[in-house]
Protein backbone atom coordinates (compact mmCIF):
# COMPACT_ATOMS: atom_id res chain seq x y z
CA UNK A 1 0.00 0.00 0.00
CA UNK A 2 2.86 2.40 0.82
CA UNK A 3 4.60 1.53 -2.62
CA UNK A 4 1.38 2.88 -4.33
CA UNK A 5 1.07 6.19 -2.81
CA UNK A 6 4.80 6.64 -3.36
CA UNK A 7 3.62 5.60 -6.95
CA UNK A 8 0.95 7.95 -6.78
CA UNK A 9 2.61 10.77 -4.76
CA UNK A 10 5.82 10.54 -7.53
CA UNK A 11 3.57 11.28 -10.21
CA UNK A 12 1.71 13.61 -9.52
CA UNK A 13 4.35 15.71 -8.66
CA UNK A 14 5.80 14.75 -12.19
CA UNK A 15 2.45 15.81 -13.98
CA UNK A 16 2.15 19.31 -11.53
CA UNK A 17 6.00 19.96 -12.99
CA UNK A 18 4.84 19.20 -16.37
CA UNK A 19 1.88 21.71 -15.67
CA UNK A 20 4.01 24.12 -14.94
CA UNK A 21 6.45 24.31 -17.49
CA UNK A 22 3.49 24.13 -20.15
CA UNK A 23 2.36 27.59 -18.72
CA UNK A 24 5.50 28.94 -18.80
CA UNK A 25 5.83 27.80 -22.03
CA UNK A 26 2.51 28.52 -23.28
CA UNK A 27 3.55 32.59 -22.97
CA UNK A 28 5.04 32.07 -26.72
CA UNK A 29 1.55 31.46 -27.62
CA UNK A 30 -0.10 34.10 -25.48
CA UNK A 31 2.12 36.30 -27.01
CA UNK A 32 0.74 35.87 -30.90
CA UNK A 33 -2.61 35.96 -28.83
CA UNK A 34 -2.31 39.51 -28.11
CA UNK A 35 -0.37 40.78 -31.33
CA UNK A 36 -3.86 39.83 -32.65
CA UNK A 37 -5.68 41.58 -30.14
CA UNK A 38 -6.80 38.75 -28.39
CA UNK A 39 -9.34 37.91 -31.80
CA UNK A 40 -9.34 33.65 -31.78
CA UNK A 41 -9.66 33.88 -35.72
CA UNK A 42 -6.26 35.60 -36.12
CA UNK A 43 -4.68 33.97 -33.59
CA UNK A 44 -5.62 30.45 -35.31
CA UNK A 45 -4.23 31.82 -38.86
CA UNK A 46 -1.23 32.41 -37.19
CA UNK A 47 -1.29 28.61 -35.30
CA UNK A 48 -2.00 27.41 -38.79
CA UNK A 49 1.34 29.04 -40.51
CA UNK A 50 3.74 27.88 -37.10
CA UNK A 51 2.69 23.79 -37.81
CA UNK A 52 5.74 22.94 -36.70
CA UNK A 53 5.42 24.36 -32.73
CA UNK A 54 2.89 21.07 -32.38
CA UNK A 55 5.04 19.05 -34.61
CA UNK A 56 7.81 20.09 -31.29
CA UNK A 57 5.68 19.41 -28.46
CA UNK A 58 4.81 15.94 -30.63
CA UNK A 59 7.91 14.98 -30.25
CA UNK A 60 8.33 15.59 -26.66
CA UNK A 61 4.77 13.73 -26.31
CA UNK A 62 7.24 10.47 -27.69
CA UNK A 63 7.88 9.79 -23.90
CA UNK A 64 4.39 8.71 -23.85
CA UNK A 65 5.48 5.39 -25.54
CA UNK A 66 7.57 4.63 -22.09
CA UNK A 67 5.34 2.34 -20.31
CA UNK A 68 4.49 4.12 -17.17
CA UNK A 69 5.50 2.58 -13.54
CA UNK A 70 8.19 4.02 -11.27
CA UNK A 71 10.12 4.59 -13.94
CA UNK A 72 7.09 7.61 -14.95
CA UNK A 73 8.23 9.39 -11.41
CA UNK A 74 11.45 10.07 -13.61
CA UNK A 75 9.59 10.88 -17.00
CA UNK A 76 7.52 13.56 -15.85
CA UNK A 77 9.86 15.93 -14.58
CA UNK A 78 12.29 15.13 -16.98
CA UNK A 79 9.63 15.61 -19.71
CA UNK A 80 8.65 19.20 -17.79
CA UNK A 81 12.58 20.36 -18.13
CA UNK A 82 12.53 19.50 -21.76
CA UNK A 83 8.73 21.44 -22.49
CA UNK A 84 10.52 24.75 -20.24
CA UNK A 85 13.25 24.63 -22.09
CA UNK A 86 11.52 23.99 -25.51
CA UNK A 87 9.22 27.46 -24.32
CA UNK A 88 12.23 28.68 -23.62
CA UNK A 89 13.85 28.36 -27.14
CA UNK A 90 10.48 29.44 -29.04
CA UNK A 91 10.51 32.99 -26.93
CA UNK A 92 14.46 33.22 -27.71
CA UNK A 93 13.64 32.60 -31.51
CA UNK A 94 11.05 35.55 -31.59
CA UNK A 95 13.44 38.25 -30.78
CA UNK A 96 10.45 39.99 -30.01
CA UNK A 97 10.08 43.72 -30.72
CA UNK A 98 7.50 44.00 -28.75
CA UNK A 99 7.29 42.05 -25.40
CA UNK A 100 4.43 40.05 -23.97
CA UNK A 101 2.71 43.03 -21.74
CA UNK A 102 1.88 40.81 -18.54
CA UNK A 103 -1.22 42.59 -18.42
CA UNK A 104 -4.59 41.69 -16.23
CA UNK A 105 -5.95 39.67 -18.90
CA UNK A 106 -2.85 37.39 -19.41
CA UNK A 107 -3.20 37.01 -15.77
CA UNK A 108 -6.60 35.90 -16.37
CA UNK A 109 -5.75 33.47 -19.30
CA UNK A 110 -3.13 31.83 -17.91
CA UNK A 111 -5.30 30.96 -14.65
CA UNK A 112 -7.83 29.72 -17.68
CA UNK A 113 -4.84 27.43 -18.89
CA UNK A 114 -3.79 26.34 -15.55
CA UNK A 115 -7.30 25.10 -15.02
CA UNK A 116 -7.89 23.57 -18.37
CA UNK A 117 -4.34 21.62 -17.98
CA UNK A 118 -5.86 20.26 -14.62
CA UNK A 119 -8.89 19.28 -16.08
CA UNK A 120 -7.10 17.64 -19.29
CA UNK A 121 -4.85 15.40 -16.65
CA UNK A 122 -7.77 14.62 -14.29
CA UNK A 123 -9.83 13.50 -17.36
CA UNK A 124 -6.45 11.45 -18.33
CA UNK A 125 -6.24 9.65 -15.18
CA UNK A 126 -9.85 8.91 -14.74
CA UNK A 127 -9.97 6.98 -18.20
CA UNK A 128 -6.64 5.18 -17.44
CA UNK A 129 -7.54 1.43 -16.34
CA UNK A 130 -8.11 1.71 -12.61
CA UNK A 131 -7.41 4.77 -12.74
CA UNK A 132 -3.68 4.67 -12.52
CA UNK A 133 -1.57 6.97 -14.14
CA UNK A 134 -0.87 6.49 -17.42
CA UNK A 135 1.63 7.41 -21.08
CA UNK A 136 -0.91 9.91 -22.55
CA UNK A 137 0.31 12.53 -19.87
CA UNK A 138 3.25 12.96 -22.53
CA UNK A 139 0.73 14.13 -25.54
CA UNK A 140 -0.20 16.94 -22.77
CA UNK A 141 2.37 19.72 -24.34
CA UNK A 142 0.79 18.72 -27.89
CA UNK A 143 -1.97 20.47 -26.90
CA UNK A 144 -1.04 23.87 -25.49
CA UNK A 145 -1.77 25.62 -29.27
CA UNK A 146 -5.39 24.18 -28.26
CA UNK A 147 -6.11 25.25 -24.90
CA UNK A 148 -4.25 28.72 -25.51
CA UNK A 149 -7.01 28.87 -27.55
CA UNK A 150 -9.43 27.22 -25.29
CA UNK A 151 -8.67 29.70 -22.61
CA UNK A 152 -9.44 32.24 -24.99
CA UNK A 153 -13.03 31.09 -25.72
CA UNK A 154 -13.88 30.26 -22.42
CA UNK A 155 -12.92 33.53 -20.52
CA UNK A 156 -14.67 35.49 -23.48
CA UNK A 157 -17.69 36.30 -21.19
CA UNK A 158 -15.51 37.55 -18.28
CA UNK A 159 -13.21 39.64 -20.60
CA UNK A 160 -16.67 41.09 -21.78
CA UNK A 161 -17.67 42.02 -18.18
CA UNK A 162 -14.37 44.17 -17.61
CA UNK A 163 -14.26 45.63 -20.94
CA UNK A 164 -17.84 46.74 -19.84
CA UNK A 165 -16.94 48.39 -16.60
CA UNK A 166 -14.22 49.96 -18.31
CA UNK A 167 -15.71 51.12 -21.17
CA UNK A 168 -18.80 52.73 -18.68
CA UNK A 169 -16.42 53.63 -16.32
CA UNK A 170 -14.58 56.10 -19.28
CA UNK A 171 -18.08 57.07 -20.48
CA UNK A 172 -18.87 58.18 -17.39
CA UNK A 173 -15.98 60.58 -16.82
CA UNK A 174 -16.63 61.71 -20.22
CA UNK A 175 -20.12 62.78 -19.43
CA UNK A 176 -18.88 64.41 -16.76
CA UNK A 177 -16.75 66.85 -18.90
CA UNK A 178 -19.03 68.83 -21.18
CA UNK A 179 -16.70 71.26 -22.42
CA UNK A 180 -14.11 69.05 -23.39
CA UNK A 181 -13.82 68.95 -26.65
CA UNK A 182 -13.06 65.92 -28.75
CA UNK A 183 -11.56 65.31 -31.83
CA UNK A 184 -11.50 61.62 -33.28
CA UNK A 185 -9.15 60.90 -35.78
CA UNK A 186 -9.04 57.94 -38.17
CA UNK A 187 -7.35 56.87 -42.07
CA UNK A 188 -5.67 53.91 -42.91
CA UNK A 189 -2.36 55.81 -42.25
CA UNK A 190 -0.93 58.74 -40.98
CA UNK A 191 -3.12 58.69 -37.61
CA UNK A 192 -0.77 59.17 -34.96
CA UNK A 193 1.34 61.07 -36.81
CA UNK A 194 -1.50 63.47 -37.56
CA UNK A 195 -2.80 63.53 -33.48
CA UNK A 196 0.76 64.71 -32.99
CA UNK A 197 0.90 67.66 -35.49
CA UNK A 198 -2.91 68.86 -34.62
CA UNK A 199 -1.69 68.49 -30.79
CA UNK A 200 1.24 70.38 -31.24
CA UNK A 201 -0.99 73.28 -33.64
CA UNK A 202 -3.49 73.53 -30.87
CA UNK A 203 -1.29 73.93 -28.23
CA UNK A 204 -0.75 77.57 -29.24
CA UNK A 205 -4.29 78.09 -27.85
CA UNK A 206 -5.17 75.30 -25.69
CA UNK A 207 -4.72 72.70 -22.96
CA UNK A 208 -4.76 69.83 -25.13
CA UNK A 209 -4.55 65.64 -23.98
CA UNK A 210 -2.91 63.79 -26.61
CA UNK A 211 -2.50 60.23 -26.10
CA UNK A 212 1.08 58.65 -26.21
CA UNK A 213 2.35 56.29 -29.03
CA UNK A 214 -0.63 54.24 -31.03
CA UNK A 215 -3.24 54.06 -28.43
CA UNK A 216 -6.27 53.65 -30.96
CA UNK A 217 -8.22 50.61 -29.57
CA UNK A 218 -11.21 50.72 -27.40
CA UNK A 219 -9.38 49.39 -23.93
CA UNK A 220 -6.36 51.81 -25.03
CA UNK A 221 -8.51 54.51 -25.34
CA UNK A 222 -10.36 54.15 -22.14
CA UNK A 223 -6.88 54.03 -20.26
CA UNK A 224 -5.84 57.64 -21.85
CA UNK A 225 -9.16 58.93 -20.40
CA UNK A 226 -9.03 56.81 -17.29
CA UNK A 227 -5.59 57.77 -16.53
CA UNK A 228 -4.41 60.58 -17.88
CA UNK A 229 -7.34 63.02 -18.45
CA UNK A 230 -6.68 66.12 -15.90
CA UNK A 231 -9.72 69.12 -15.28
CA UNK A 232 -7.57 71.88 -16.59
CA UNK A 233 -7.59 69.96 -20.41
CA UNK A 234 -9.27 71.84 -22.80
CA UNK A 235 -9.28 69.25 -25.92
CA UNK A 236 -8.88 65.22 -26.64
CA UNK A 237 -7.44 64.19 -29.40
CA UNK A 238 -8.76 60.33 -29.57
CA UNK A 239 -6.56 58.68 -32.89
CA UNK A 240 -9.18 55.10 -33.74
CA UNK A 241 -7.85 52.29 -34.87
CA UNK A 242 -9.86 49.70 -36.66
CA UNK A 243 -9.09 46.50 -38.22
CA UNK A 244 -12.72 44.94 -38.33
CA UNK A 245 -15.98 46.58 -38.84
CA UNK A 246 -17.48 48.07 -35.82
CA UNK A 247 -14.10 48.59 -34.15
CA UNK A 248 -14.34 52.36 -34.75
CA UNK A 249 -18.47 52.76 -33.51
CA UNK A 250 -17.24 50.97 -30.09
CA UNK A 251 -14.86 53.24 -29.39
CA UNK A 252 -17.55 56.74 -30.42
CA UNK A 253 -20.03 54.86 -28.27
CA UNK A 254 -18.26 56.52 -25.58
CA UNK A 255 -16.38 59.05 -26.79
CA UNK A 256 -19.03 61.28 -28.82
CA UNK A 257 -16.38 63.38 -30.99
CA UNK A 258 -16.79 66.77 -31.44
CA UNK A 259 -14.96 67.07 -34.38
CA UNK A 260 -13.69 64.09 -37.04
CA UNK A 261 -11.03 63.93 -39.58
CA UNK A 262 -9.66 60.99 -42.08
CA UNK A 263 -6.04 61.06 -43.22
CA UNK A 264 -6.75 58.50 -45.85
CA UNK A 265 -8.06 55.95 -47.13
CA UNK A 266 -6.27 52.91 -48.95
CA UNK A 267 -5.78 48.69 -48.76
CA UNK A 268 -4.29 48.84 -45.15
CA UNK A 269 -5.70 45.60 -43.18
CA UNK A 270 -7.64 44.77 -46.16
CA UNK A 271 -6.98 41.14 -44.69
CA UNK A 272 -8.91 41.56 -41.31
CA UNK A 273 -11.75 43.73 -43.40
CA UNK A 274 -12.25 41.81 -46.34
CA UNK A 275 -12.86 44.72 -48.95
CA UNK A 276 -12.18 48.31 -49.63
CA UNK A 277 -15.93 49.07 -49.48
CA UNK A 278 -15.90 47.76 -46.30
CA UNK A 279 -12.70 49.50 -44.85
CA UNK A 280 -14.53 52.72 -46.28
CA UNK A 281 -17.35 51.85 -43.95
CA UNK A 282 -15.33 51.08 -41.00
CA UNK A 283 -13.37 54.37 -41.19
CA UNK A 284 -16.97 56.69 -42.14
CA UNK A 285 -18.18 55.31 -38.47
CA UNK A 286 -16.40 57.89 -37.43
CA UNK A 287 -18.31 60.62 -39.41
CA UNK A 288 -21.65 58.96 -38.85
CA UNK A 289 -20.90 59.63 -34.99
CA UNK A 290 -19.36 63.35 -34.94
CA UNK A 291 -21.64 66.22 -33.46
CA UNK A 292 -20.00 68.99 -35.40
CA UNK A 293 -17.80 68.78 -38.29
CA UNK A 294 -15.72 66.39 -40.61
CA UNK A 295 -12.70 66.67 -42.89
CA UNK A 296 -11.88 64.89 -45.69
CA UNK A 297 -8.35 65.22 -47.89
CA UNK A 298 -9.33 65.94 -51.50
CA UNK A 299 -6.98 63.46 -53.83
CA UNK A 300 -8.39 60.03 -52.68
CA UNK A 301 -11.38 58.35 -54.54
CA UNK A 302 -12.58 57.67 -51.19
CA UNK A 303 -11.82 59.76 -48.85
CA UNK A 304 -13.68 62.42 -52.06
CA UNK A 305 -16.79 59.75 -51.82
CA UNK A 306 -17.12 60.15 -48.15
CA UNK A 307 -16.84 63.59 -47.98
CA UNK A 308 -20.42 63.58 -50.32
CA UNK A 309 -21.46 60.89 -47.96
CA UNK A 310 -21.18 63.59 -44.90
CA UNK A 311 -22.61 66.06 -46.09
CA UNK A 312 -26.19 65.48 -44.73
CA UNK A 313 -24.80 64.12 -41.39
CA UNK A 314 -22.67 66.84 -40.55
CA UNK A 315 -20.55 70.28 -41.48
CA UNK A 316 -17.87 68.88 -44.17
CA UNK A 317 -14.54 70.49 -44.98
CA UNK A 318 -12.31 69.58 -47.45
CA UNK A 319 -8.83 70.35 -47.56
CA UNK A 320 -5.83 69.40 -49.98
CA UNK A 321 -2.51 70.56 -51.53
CA UNK A 322 -3.16 72.68 -54.30
CA UNK A 323 -6.25 72.80 -54.76
CA UNK A 324 -8.68 75.68 -53.51
CA UNK A 325 -11.04 74.58 -50.77
CA UNK A 326 -11.85 75.20 -47.39
CA UNK A 327 -7.92 74.60 -46.37
CA UNK A 328 -5.27 74.52 -48.67
CA UNK A 329 -1.54 74.58 -49.44
CA UNK A 330 0.50 76.14 -52.65
CA UNK A 331 3.53 77.26 -54.08
CA UNK A 332 4.69 74.06 -52.64
CA UNK A 333 8.54 73.31 -52.03
CA UNK A 334 9.86 69.81 -50.48
CA UNK A 335 13.38 68.40 -50.21
CA UNK A 336 15.71 66.67 -47.70
CA UNK A 337 15.64 69.74 -45.15
CA UNK A 338 11.76 69.82 -45.09
CA UNK A 339 9.05 71.90 -46.37
CA UNK A 340 7.69 75.04 -47.09
CA UNK A 341 4.34 76.59 -48.51
CA UNK A 342 1.49 78.91 -48.65
CA UNK A 343 -0.94 77.76 -45.96
CA UNK A 344 -4.30 79.71 -47.59
CA UNK A 345 -7.97 79.46 -46.04
CA UNK A 346 -11.04 80.01 -47.68
CA UNK A 347 -11.62 83.68 -47.30
CA UNK A 348 -8.10 83.84 -49.05
CA UNK A 349 -5.99 85.17 -46.14
CA UNK A 350 -2.55 83.02 -46.39
CA UNK A 351 -0.11 82.41 -44.17
CA UNK A 352 3.51 81.22 -45.52
CA UNK A 353 4.87 77.80 -43.23
CA UNK A 354 7.86 75.90 -43.18
CA UNK A 355 8.25 72.74 -41.33
CA UNK A 356 11.30 69.72 -40.41
CA UNK A 357 8.69 67.71 -41.73
CA UNK A 358 9.62 65.57 -45.01
CA UNK A 359 7.52 64.84 -48.10
CA UNK A 360 4.15 66.27 -49.70
CA UNK A 361 2.08 63.99 -48.00
CA UNK A 362 3.04 64.90 -44.18
CA UNK A 363 2.13 68.49 -45.92
CA UNK A 364 -1.27 67.64 -46.44
CA UNK A 365 -1.62 65.98 -43.09
CA UNK A 366 -0.59 69.88 -42.10
CA UNK A 367 -3.19 71.53 -44.00
CA UNK A 368 -5.75 69.19 -42.79
CA UNK A 369 -4.70 69.96 -39.18
CA UNK A 370 -4.68 73.12 -39.78
CA UNK A 371 -8.54 73.08 -41.30
CA UNK A 372 -9.15 72.04 -37.84
CA UNK A 373 -7.43 74.29 -35.70
CA UNK A 374 -8.85 77.48 -37.95
CA UNK A 375 -12.59 76.20 -37.46
CA UNK A 376 -11.64 76.15 -33.79
CA UNK A 377 -10.65 79.51 -33.96
CA UNK A 378 -7.32 79.75 -34.04
CA UNK A 379 -5.58 83.07 -35.99
CA UNK A 380 -3.48 81.81 -39.30
CA UNK A 381 -0.50 83.40 -37.76
CA UNK A 382 -1.06 80.62 -34.07
CA UNK A 383 -1.50 78.32 -36.95
CA UNK A 384 1.91 79.02 -38.79
CA UNK A 385 3.55 79.25 -35.30
CA UNK A 386 2.23 75.87 -34.69
CA UNK A 387 3.35 74.55 -37.41
CA UNK A 388 7.12 75.85 -37.31
CA UNK A 389 7.32 73.96 -34.06
CA UNK A 390 6.30 69.97 -35.48
CA UNK A 391 8.42 67.54 -35.35
CA UNK A 392 8.76 64.28 -36.79
CA UNK A 393 7.22 61.53 -35.13
CA UNK A 394 9.53 58.35 -34.05
CA UNK A 395 9.81 55.75 -36.95
CA UNK A 396 7.52 57.62 -39.45
CA UNK A 397 10.01 59.34 -41.74
CA UNK A 398 12.11 60.19 -38.96
CA UNK A 399 15.94 61.00 -40.32
CA UNK A 400 17.85 59.14 -37.24
CA UNK A 401 21.52 59.65 -39.14
CA UNK A 402 22.92 62.26 -41.87
CA UNK A 403 26.48 61.78 -41.38
CA UNK A 404 28.00 60.06 -42.62
CA UNK A 405 24.89 57.98 -44.75
CA UNK A 406 21.57 59.94 -44.52
CA UNK A 407 19.30 57.26 -42.26
CA UNK A 408 15.67 57.61 -43.16
CA UNK A 409 13.49 55.14 -40.58
CA UNK A 410 9.87 55.20 -41.77
CA UNK A 411 9.31 51.94 -40.09
CA UNK A 412 6.30 51.68 -38.74
CA UNK A 413 3.16 49.77 -40.13
CA UNK A 414 3.55 50.64 -43.41
CA UNK A 415 0.82 50.71 -46.25
CA UNK A 416 1.01 50.73 -50.07
CA UNK A 417 -0.01 54.63 -49.82
CA UNK A 418 2.57 55.01 -47.60
CA UNK A 419 5.17 53.29 -49.26
CA UNK A 420 4.83 55.60 -52.14
CA UNK A 421 5.26 58.57 -50.38
CA UNK A 422 7.84 57.84 -48.65
CA UNK A 423 9.50 56.60 -51.76
CA UNK A 424 8.91 60.32 -52.67
CA UNK A 425 10.75 61.69 -50.10
CA UNK A 426 13.32 59.14 -50.92
CA UNK A 427 13.60 60.44 -54.39
CA UNK A 428 14.71 63.87 -53.29
CA UNK A 429 17.68 63.26 -51.80
CA UNK A 430 20.77 62.99 -53.86
CA UNK A 431 23.53 60.50 -53.93
CA UNK A 432 22.86 56.88 -54.41
CA UNK A 433 19.54 55.52 -52.86
CA UNK A 434 18.75 52.54 -50.51
CA UNK A 435 15.51 51.02 -49.30
CA UNK A 436 15.29 48.46 -46.60
CA UNK A 437 11.81 46.31 -46.94
CA UNK A 438 10.11 43.01 -45.55
CA UNK A 439 6.94 44.14 -47.75
CA UNK A 440 3.58 44.67 -46.44
CA UNK A 441 1.18 42.34 -44.29
CA UNK A 442 -2.74 42.09 -43.82
CA UNK A 443 -3.19 43.08 -47.65
CA UNK A 444 -5.11 39.55 -48.03
CA UNK A 445 -5.43 38.38 -51.67
CA UNK A 446 -4.29 41.59 -52.92
CA UNK A 447 -0.89 41.10 -51.41
CA UNK A 448 1.24 40.17 -54.47
CA UNK A 449 -0.33 42.26 -57.02
CA UNK A 450 0.81 45.30 -53.78
CA UNK A 451 3.57 44.04 -53.49
CA UNK A 452 4.64 44.06 -57.27
CA UNK A 453 3.57 47.48 -57.81
CA UNK A 454 5.47 49.05 -55.01
CA UNK A 455 8.42 47.05 -56.91
CA UNK A 456 8.09 49.10 -59.53
CA UNK A 457 7.72 51.84 -57.63
CA UNK A 458 11.13 51.42 -56.27
CA UNK A 459 12.70 51.10 -59.54
CA UNK A 460 11.72 54.48 -60.36
CA UNK A 461 13.06 55.85 -56.72
CA UNK A 462 16.01 54.00 -55.52
CA UNK A 463 19.52 52.41 -56.76
CA UNK A 464 19.27 49.27 -54.34
CA UNK A 465 16.57 47.32 -53.19
CA UNK A 466 17.55 45.58 -49.98
CA UNK A 467 14.80 42.73 -49.63
CA UNK A 468 14.02 40.98 -45.83
CA UNK A 469 12.25 37.69 -45.79
CA UNK A 470 10.68 35.39 -47.65
CA UNK A 471 7.91 37.86 -48.27
CA UNK A 472 9.20 39.82 -50.68
CA UNK A 473 9.40 37.73 -53.89
CA UNK A 474 6.89 39.61 -55.78
CA UNK A 475 8.69 43.05 -54.97
CA UNK A 476 11.86 40.99 -56.30
CA UNK A 477 9.36 40.11 -59.77
CA UNK A 478 8.16 44.23 -60.13
CA UNK A 479 11.32 45.24 -59.66
CA UNK A 480 13.04 43.59 -62.65
CA UNK A 481 9.93 43.87 -64.20
CA UNK A 482 10.55 47.49 -64.32
CA UNK A 483 14.11 47.17 -65.83
CA UNK A 484 16.13 47.63 -62.08
CA UNK A 485 19.46 45.85 -62.55
CA UNK A 486 19.17 42.16 -60.83
CA UNK A 487 22.88 42.58 -58.89
CA UNK A 488 21.66 45.79 -57.02
CA UNK A 489 18.65 43.48 -55.44
CA UNK A 490 19.93 42.09 -51.89
CA UNK A 491 17.94 39.65 -50.59
CA UNK A 492 18.50 38.73 -47.06
CA UNK A 493 17.38 36.66 -44.30
CA UNK A 494 16.46 39.72 -41.25
CA UNK A 495 16.43 42.90 -40.61
CA UNK A 496 19.75 42.12 -38.88
CA UNK A 497 21.40 40.67 -42.07
CA UNK A 498 19.70 44.09 -43.33
CA UNK A 499 21.62 46.39 -41.49
CA UNK A 500 24.79 44.32 -41.65
CA UNK A 501 24.65 44.59 -45.35
CA UNK A 502 24.40 48.66 -45.18
CA UNK A 503 27.04 48.59 -42.58
CA UNK A 504 29.54 46.91 -45.18
CA UNK A 505 28.58 47.91 -48.32
CA UNK A 506 27.09 52.01 -47.30
CA UNK A 507 29.70 54.88 -48.74
CA UNK A 508 29.46 58.18 -47.53
CA UNK A 509 26.72 60.44 -49.31
CA UNK A 510 24.10 57.39 -49.68
CA UNK A 511 20.47 57.63 -48.24
CA UNK A 512 19.05 54.54 -46.46
CA UNK A 513 15.27 54.23 -46.17
CA UNK A 514 13.76 51.82 -43.98
CA UNK A 515 10.39 51.26 -45.25
CA UNK A 516 8.30 48.84 -42.36
CA UNK A 517 9.44 46.51 -40.57
CA UNK A 518 6.80 43.64 -40.04
CA UNK A 519 4.95 42.87 -36.39
CA UNK A 520 6.20 39.84 -34.41
CA UNK A 521 3.07 37.59 -35.78
CA UNK A 522 4.81 37.93 -39.44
Amino acid sequence: MTVEYIKIAGNCVGLLLLIAAMLSASKYYLHFLQLESYYLAGYSRFMLKKWYCFALAALIGLLALIPFDYISMIILPLEAVAVYLVGKRLLLQTNAKKSLAVTARIKRLTAAQGILLAAVAAGVAFAAEGGRLCGLFGLMPALMPFITFAAGLVTKPLEYAVRRYYINDAKKILASREDLKIIGITGSYGKTSTKFLLSTILSEKYSVLTPPSSYNTTLGVVRVIRERLQTDDQVFICEMGSRHLGDIREICSFVKPDIGIITSIGPQHLETFGTMENIVKGKFELIEAVKDAAFFPLGNEYTERMLAMAQDKCSAYAFAVNRECYMHAENLTVGPDGSCFALVNQEGESVFCTTALLGMHNVQNIVGCAAVAYKMGLTMEQIARGIAKLKPVEHRLQIVSRRPVTVIDDAFNSSPDGAKAALAVLGSFPGRRIIVTPGFVELGQKQEEYHRIFGSQIAEAADVAVLVGARTAAIGQGLLEAGFNEQNIIRVASLAEASDYIGRMGRAGDTVLFENDLPDNY
